[in-house]
């Protein structure tokens, strides 16, 4: 196989596992960027790959390695089985789960100097930005058609189902029920890709010992390149200490370690006034000051432990998962034999309760954009008390 068409395979092997396709990406070089971006994402740390030329001349060996290393790391054959399975139930994506990236030091030294790290102009990105709520907004209405449409069907299929948690069908169910020949192409498929599989297990206890080798073949060169660099920087050096005098190094060695010597012991006769003094304040405290500091040391202890205690308990609501979606009625008719769904499920979840978690966090995030706010007003007006005669007009409220 060609390094070129070892990059496409990625490309197209990564877009499935990633649920990003389709994409009609031909261009080689942008296949190639895709590919380092989501292997860079899942963690993988041989520098050598992502230094790989754009157009995908060089670097079969580094696309094995790295290809291998999915194999294993994310199991992508696995993923891909997955993915193409027939799911039969209705499942929706949930994600009340978040990450907090905090501002560094350097960002807001960039801001204060009006440099942005991107360099991009902002009316773009306010164009970016109205692009993304009005698809934003797009999918919310498809998602909201979708909802009403499952509503339907499991209200009209309530109890043609033969199975004992949900006594509704779901719509591929009902699809598969008008067209069973999709049903057997789907079966006959997953046939093929299940002996695909097998045969690469097969296969399996050949190829790791095979990669291990083509891994110890990329260490030794990788250690025989750090060697002649190892040689070359020791040459060098020998060089420069013909080049100076080495009585004059020593001389300025041993001058150096007397004068940090010196500093040393001055630090530690400072350090001990220091403590002698604290310590006869401590002493001359009364007992009145002791008991407020040490109430006030408790209190602060507590809040400390409840904010870690909402802090765990807010990590274990938060899910990151496929749900399946099941229509749950609040009542039953009369005379009728309530079905087993009716049975609670500690791991299941109310469309309420999603509500009101989604709900809880949206408020934090708001209040996390007014503190971010706040934190850019201050840098803005920072910066235009740098410039004279600038006039800062807000933007008009929608």
């Amino acid at each position: 196989m060609k390094t070129a068409e070892f990059w496409k395979l990625l490309h197209w092997l990564l877009r499935l596992v990633n649920e990003d396709w389709p994409c009609e990406v031909t261009d080689l070089s942008e296949q190639i960027e895709y590919v380092k971006a989501a292997v860079c994402y899942y963690g993988y740390g041989f520098m050598d790959f992502y230094q790989l030329p754009a157009d995908g001349t060089l670097g079969s060996r580094e696309l094995l390695l790295a290809f291998s290393w999915l194999l294993q790391r994310i199991h992508l054959l696995e993923q891909l089985l997955n993915l193409h399975r027939l799911h039969v139930e209705d499942q929706a994506s949930l994600c009340t789960c978040r990450q907090t990236i905090p501002i560094s030091s350097t960002e807001r030294l960039d801001i204060q100097d009006g440099r942005h790290p991107v360099g991009m102009d902002v009316r773009y990105l306010q164009f970016l930005q109205g692009k993304l709520l009005f698809r934003w907004r797009s999918l919310y209405s498809v998602q909201q058609e979708r909802c009403s449409a499952l509503y339907k069907i499991h209200l009209y299929t309530r109890g043609c189902s033969s199975s004992r948690s949900f006594d509704h069908l779901s719509a591929t169910e009902t699809l598969l029920i008008q067209d069973p020949k999709q049903y057997t192409e789907h079966l006959e498929r997953e046939n093929m890709q299940l002996e695909a599989y097998l045969e690469w297990k097969q296969l399996e206890s050949l190829y790791w010992p095979w990669m291990q080798s083509v891994l110890s073949a990329k260490l030794q060169d990788t250690q025989e390149l750090l060697n002649v660099n190892a040689v070359s920087v020791t040459d060098y050096s020998l060089e420069q200490r013909r080049n100076f005098g080495e009585s004059d190094i020593f001389r300025e060695t041993d001058k150096l370690s007397g004068e940090l010597l010196k500093l040393q012991s001055e630090l530690q006769d400072r350090r001990t006034v220091k403590d002698e003094k604290i310590k006869d304040q401590e002493q001359g405290m009364g007992d009145l000051a002791g008991q407020h500091q040490v109430l006030f040391l408790t209190q602060h202890d507590l809040e400390q432990k409840l904010a870690a205690l909402q802090a765990r308990v807010n990590q274990k609501r938060r899910r990151h998962c496929r749900v399946r979606l099941a229509l749950k009625a609040n009542s039953t008719p009369v005379g009728t034999k309530p079905p087993s769904v009716q049975q609670h499920n500690s791991e299941s979840l109310t469309a309420l309760e999603v509500i009101t978690q989604l709900k809880d966090e949206a408020v934090a995030l708001k209040k996390e954009l007014q503190e971010l706010q706040q934190l850019s007003k201050e840098a803005l007006g920072e910066a235009l008390e740098k410039l004279d005669g600038v006039i800062c007009i807000p933007p008009m409220q929608r």
